[in-house]
């Protein structure tokens, strides 16, 4: 259940949303930024993630790391920051009676960060560290080589990370003026969640939101510039297993059909009497992971299977996901199976609210991507007026051959050709 809600827009255009929650207390708050990785124009590929560490490394009135940390640490909260393809996020935890500090922290590493260029320079060969890290993972590098088959071409499709050569141009001046002209008034917004009173949050954050520069909120290219997607993109290494995602083009968050995939999602592969768990991992044993899930951003979306397969059987384990998907597609779903997977979600959006951290990230997320706050309501109501028919002509309409994209992290022998795991998918 959410808490009262309020909505400031400032008149610089930065708007301030709040959750008031009188039987917590706890204090969260987050500083967004409405950029990130798609927003970057190719030779600032990872500037929008580089800007994110480099606020952590001092602010106007907290000169450096422990400056910024120690004050919140010391009180027992916790802060930290993400980046996405579409924004930005900082956020904080506290107790209730530290909500001035925390706001205070955010606000001026958020509006007033040093760039300090000997930070810079350090910073930089930890983020290095960190593409590495993921592409040394087979599952997180896997999982990117499927954006960059989905969306080839497009800002959509780069690693949000960036690449060693576009990192080495993030200097003082470059990062400065990325800053200047990404984290705007019009693109920021500031919610928060638990013990509060809006008022004294707006008072909070108003300085702050007030130094961001005016213009317009950032504008991205329109994923329909992208080509169509690759059928296949293969990495062939040192591992032992074979990490596999299965994805189809889909639609921007605001598609009406939107409740028809999610329940899709739940049914193929949201949990552990999904069809694909009890299909490729319970009856077949050919797999340890295997989810589903779908992604939306504001003009796309993709629908993806993730699975780590068991190198000798990878074909097998792919042909029993595309038995799985064309099933949905040509028979529908059986009546229980619908039904359990509608309330097993209204269950999930019951149970999703109850820490002001989750409260804050849901108004956040309403507020920036539909314009209002949308209750836990009424997305059970939506969920409850799909009907089975809806879903399978969705999976119809999205498990097309011509839509599909594989992408693969495999042995360099003994799981068969990249070539031979897609005619598995394809035939499966």
């Amino acid at each position: 259940m959410l808490g009262k809600i309020r909505i400031t827009a400032l008149p610089n255009g930065c708007r301030v949303v709040t959750s008031a929650m009188p039987g917590v207390d706890s204090f969260s708050i987050c500083f967004d930024a409405g950029t990130g990785g798609r927003f970057e124009r190719p030779a600032e590929g990872g500037f929008s993630h580089f800007l994110e560490h480099m606020l952590f490394k001092g602010s106007r009135k907290r000169p450096t790391t422990k400056a910024l940390s120690q004050p919140l640490e010391r009180v027992g909260g916790q802060f930290n920051a993400y980046t996405s393809a579409e924004h930005t996020c900082f956020y904080a935890q506290v107790p209730a009676d530290a909500a001035a500090l925390a706001a205070d922290v955010l606000g001026d590493m958020f509006a007033h960060p040093l760039f300090d260029q000997s930070e810079i320079d350090r910073e930089r060969q930890v983020v290095l560290e960190e593409i590495k890290m993921y592409h040394d993972d087979p599952a997180s590098h896997a999982a990117d080589l499927s954006l960059a088959g989905l969306w080839p071409r497009h800002p959509l499709g780069r690693p949000v990370l960036g690449t060693p050569r576009t990192l080495a141009a993030a200097d003082h001046d470059a990062l400065a003026a990325y800053h200047r002209r990404r984290y705007t008034a019009r693109g920021t917004i500031v919610a928060a969640a638990g013990k509060l009173e809006h008022e004294r949050v707006v008072d909070l954050v108003h300085p702050f939101a007030e130094a961001l520069p005016a213009g317009p909120a950032p504008s991205c290219a329109p994923a329909s510039r992208a080509p169509a997607p690759a059928p296949l993109v293969a990495d062939p290494r040192e591992t032992q297993q074979v990490q596999a995602v299965v994805s189809f083009r889909s639609f921007g968050r605001t598609d009406p059909r939107r409740s028809a995939a999610t329940v899709l999602t739940h049914v193929l592969g949201g949990g552990l009497t999904s069809r694909l768990f009890m299909s490729v991992r319970e009856r077949h044993g050919l797999a340890y992971s295997i989810s589903a899930g779908h992604q939306s951003f504001r003009d796309t979306g993709a629908f993806q299977v993730y699975a780590g397969l068991d190198a000798a059987r990878a074909g097998k384990g792919l042909a029993l996901v595309a038995r799985e998907l064309r099933a949905v597609a040509e028979k529908g779903l059986g009546r229980r199976e619908f039904a359990d997977a509608r309330s097993a979600l209204a269950g999930m959006q019951r149970l999703g609210g109850e820490t002001s951290q989750s409260q804050m990230s849901w108004i956040l997320s309403k507020l920036r991507w539909f314009g209002r706050v949308e209750t836990p309501d009424e997305v059970v109501t939506r969920l409850r007026a799909v009907k089975a028919d809806e879903v399978q002509a969705l999976a119809r309409d999205l498990f097309r051959p011509e839509n599909l994209s594989l992408s693969l992290v495999l042995p360099r022998e003994g799981a068969g050709t990249p070539e031979s795991l897609l005619a598995a998918v394809r035939g499966g």
